[in-house]
């Protein structure tokens, strides 16, 4: 059985402390003068914060004292740290994000103020005293529905709702190791972890904005799998069942084969084809499981990040930046693609 396997058992290691009661929690810990707070939500998703009236809270057992936005003016709004650029360039949208909400309320459960008391039964029970005065505004309950024109906007100097637009990925890889498994053309599917996701959507439209016109894609593609293996390896089963005479299948991720015998399973009466390159399969990630699988011919080309070369720059950049030296807002570190030519320079040990 192979290393972390899907479905293999793991060895609890956890019990002793939650089964059996040796676990040390936050509640656990009672000091002098202890005091607990009790944070006061929204209950709309977005409006404008009219006003908050505290007056019965501060008259309550054990109250010591109750918090809104102005009185954390002083302390500055939270960070939003990554250094992260549009792809065009620009620098991603950081509006003010202050702890307790001051003008608006941006979602459900946003916090408006804090109840401090000496138990924490007081501190909630007052936090329930608060009244909030909240002048409902439109929402959105769609990340889909909310970077379309005429959207609310959750900041007004960010629109769209878009802070940042970033590609993770090669999409252009991918494409170029596609169409060049199938010179000719044909018939393609694509399967997707989900059809709101950003990023995967990227990935796809990069993929097919260079396919040419002798490509064409199945009915009902993207498909999506929900990031769930189990649920990609039947889409395979699916997608092959509909259209025998397809050519190939494009993973946005590689979901189903991290479920790699049910995967093999799901592609017996392609395998042939598979590996003669009348098939055609091409994945994101060149994780081992999937290194292992091109190289028995279950797929035809992996295009992956390189996370070992993100971490070590990671480590260097830290480095530089505790020395008060200057990083780049972005640093690419490319892509591995593999193919039958380099398999084995990527085989575990090698």
């Amino acid at each position: 059985m192979q290393k972390f396997g899907i479905g293999q058992p793991v060895l609890r290691t956890e019990d002793p402390l939650l089964v059996q009661g040796r676990g040390s929690y936050a509640d656990d810990v009672g000091l002098p003068g202890q005091a607990y707070a009790a944070i006061v939500r929204s209950r709309h998703a977005h409006g404008v914060l009219k006003g908050i009236d505290a007056t019965a809270a501060l008259t309550m057992p054990g109250v010591l004292a109750v918090y809104t936005g102005a009185d954390l003016e002083g302390y500055g709004s939270l960070k939003c740290v990554p250094p992260l650029k549009n792809r065009d360039g620009t620098p991603m949208k950081k509006p003010p994000r202050p702890a307790l909400a001051v003008d608006k309320v941006r979602f459900v459960g946003d916090p408006v103020a804090c109840v401090v008391a000496r138990t924490a039964i007081e501190a909630k029970e007052a936090a329930e005293a608060v009244a909030l005065d909240i002048e409902p505004l439109p929402v959105v309950t769609l990340a889909s529905e909310a970077v379309k024109p005429g959207a609310p906007l959750v900041f007004d100097d960010v629109p769209n709702n878009l802070a940042l637009d970033y590609h993770y990925g090669d999409a252009e890889k991918v494409k170029e190791a596609f169409a060049k498994a199938l010179p000719n053309g044909g018939n393609y599917a694509v399967i997707t972890g989900g059809l709101s996701a950003a990023n995967l959507n990227d990935r796809i439209k990069g993929f097919k904005s260079k396919l040419g016109g002798n490509f064409k894609e199945v009915s009902g593609s993207p498909f999506p799998c929900n990031d769930d293996s189990s649920t990609a390896v039947q889409l395979i089963q699916d997608i092959l069942a509909k259209n025998p005479n397809i050519d190939g299948i494009f993973f946005a991720g590689g979901w189903p084969m991290f479920a790699p015998e049910a995967y093999t399973r799901a592609l017996k009466n392609k395998a042939a084809d598979l590996k003669a390159g009348k098939f055609v399969i091409v994945s994101f990630d060149t994780l081992p499981t999937q290194i292992k699988l091109l190289k028995e011919g279950y797929a035809t080309t992996l295009v992956g990040q390189r996370p070992t070369r993100m971490g070590s720059d990671s480590v260097e950049q830290l480095e530089k930046l505790t020395k008060g030296e200057k990083v780049p807002p972005v640093t690419d570190t490319g892509v591995d693609i593999v193919d039958s030519s380099n398999v084995d320079k990527f085989t575990a040990g090698k």
